[in-house]
């Protein structure tokens, strides 16, 4: 399976403030669990399929093909309708103690759990797909959030491509060393554990210290707010694309406590 990250190119999606399109993905995974219909969840997921096909977002596409997405996909519709007793039953299962009933409605809720899976999964990869994790931080700080806190998110998410390098470059040694890594049971584990992890550990300590030298050589937490080289404004269409969505997001609100149009549920 392909590694979902931001990816630098020139598009629609690329320009957009990183809130606008945070907005969005909100409020598109709050909507899809307020319709119980197939046909909505279909074409959710279709238009982010087109969106991932029309930018060339490969590694999002690659993810809804892979065996792992599929495999879960699988799971969930076969769980749902086993363990889903309403509605009318379709198939018996006969087994050597009791038989399994599947019924209508547990696949339709299969279904239905399967999509929305799937459309929160694409929708979060076509976002980090298109989205500069530094630009999204410095957004959110700029939205209000104390950088003190935007920084620890910048920090985690550029350490985390370092420790896995460090990683990989330590398990590569271990194995040149004779040092069997990745079999074994519990014993073997605790042991790789042990021989992999603890060199790791000592490389994060050194880096971290060098980072907190660095912090305090440049005076960070000084003040209360902080300075910014680039300038992120909002555009038209960002201010457009923002109250769209919390627009969205109110209306289903109200009518669903107004009752003014009824939300279609399953064995309503």
């Amino acid at each position: 399976m392909m590694m979902i990250k931001y990816s630098e190119r020139r598009t629609f999606l690329h320009g957009l403030n990183p809130l606008s399109k945070l907005s969005v993905v909100v409020a598109y995974c709050i909507i899809i669990f307020l319709f119980d219909s197939l046909a909505f969840e279909l074409a959710s997921l279709a238009i982010i399929l087109l969106v991932a096909y029309a930018i060339r977002a490969r590694p999002v596409l690659s993810l809804a093909m892979s065996k792992f997405t599929v495999t879960l996909v699988l799971w969930l519709v076969v769980m749902q309708a086993i363990f889903t007793p309403t509605g009318s039953v379709i198939l018996t299962i006969p087994l050597h103690f009791f038989s399994i009933s599947v019924t209508g409605i547990g696949l339709m809720k299969g279904f239905l759990m399967a999509l929305r899976f799937l459309t929160i999964i694409l929708i979060s990869g076509l976002f980090v797909v298109t989205t500069d994790p530094a630009r999204l931080v410095y957004s959110m700080m700029k939205a209000g959030i104390p950088y003190r806190y935007g920084f620890m998110l910048i920090i985690m998410m550029r350490f985390m491509p370092v420790f896995e390098l460090e990683m990989s470059t330590v398990s590569n040694a271990q194995k040149m060393r004779g040092l069997d890594v990745d079999s074994g049971g519990v014993k073997q584990l605790i042991k790789s554990i042990r021989y992999t992890f603890l060199p790791l550990i000592v490389s994060a300590l050194s880096k971290v210290d060098v980072l907190v030298v660095s912090m305090e050589g440049r005076a960070f937490g000084y003040k209360r707010t902080r300075t910014f080289i680039k300038k992120d404004e909002y555009s038209l269409i960002d201010k457009a694309i923002i109250v769209f969505s919390v627009a969205i997001l109110v209306i289903i609100f109200v009518d669903s406590i107004a009752g003014w149009y009824p939300l279609p549920h399953l064995g309503a």
